[in-house]
């Protein structure tokens, strides 16, 4: 009886795992965090190009695991690739190095709070004009804060992109705050 109920929790443990597909958008002028993901072994990312030119999802020397879409053209093209060791993966568009690159971490487990701690990305910063926040998991919530602690702007559209235009706000430091099932993120902003 013990190996019976040893086997069903061992079986129970193995659907929880859920392999997820995050997506992020694939243009020149995507970079750095906007590009950069952390993951679990075996889920997979889908690159989809967000502008009409000629692309590449090439991992670069030294990562982990090695992908390459090949030549793919067109708005709305895609690519996928699953990551099946732990690791860093460092990729780029092999025609636009200097402006399409990023980093694909994956991690052998992540809780639902790690996935929204380190997949939640908000940038430029310092800003002159427009922040963008992105997440791999549905926001709820967005509230911007002056240095006071005075509520500037809130909104409650959930998403996984939020994009606020900050260019008729004064010069100083703000705070965001992020809501998602539950969990909260801050953010400090520089805006110049």
């Amino acid at each position: 009886m013990k190996k019976l109920t040893l086997l069903l929790a061992f079986i129970g443990t193995l659907t929880l795992s859920a392999q997820t597909t995050y997506d992020l958008d694939w243009a020149i002028g995507i970079n750095g965090e906007a590009a950069s993901l952390t993951i679990e072994v075996g889920d997979t990312v889908r690159w989809t190009w967000t502008d009409t030119l000629p692309h590449t999802v090439t991992s670069e020397a030294g990562s982990q695991e090695t992908f390459d879409s090949g030549t793919i053209t067109g708005n709305g093209q895609q690519y996928s690739y699953t990551f099946t060791q732990e690791g860093i993966n460092d990729y780029l568009c092999i025609f636009h190095p200097a402006t399409m690159f990023g980093t694909i971490t994956v991690e052998a487990e992540l809780s639902a709070e790690d996935k929204f701690f380190k997949n939640i990305k908000l940038y430029p910063n310092p800003v002159k004009d427009r922040i963008i926040l992105t997440s791999m998991l549905e926001l709820d919530s967005f509230k911007l804060y002056n240095s006071l602690g005075s509520l500037v702007y809130q909104n409650t559209k959930s998403g996984h992109t939020i994009d606020y235009d900050m260019s008729h706000l004064q010069s100083g430091i703000y705070f965001v705050v992020v809501s998602s099932n539950g969990l909260n993120k801050t953010f400090k902003i520089v805006k110049k």
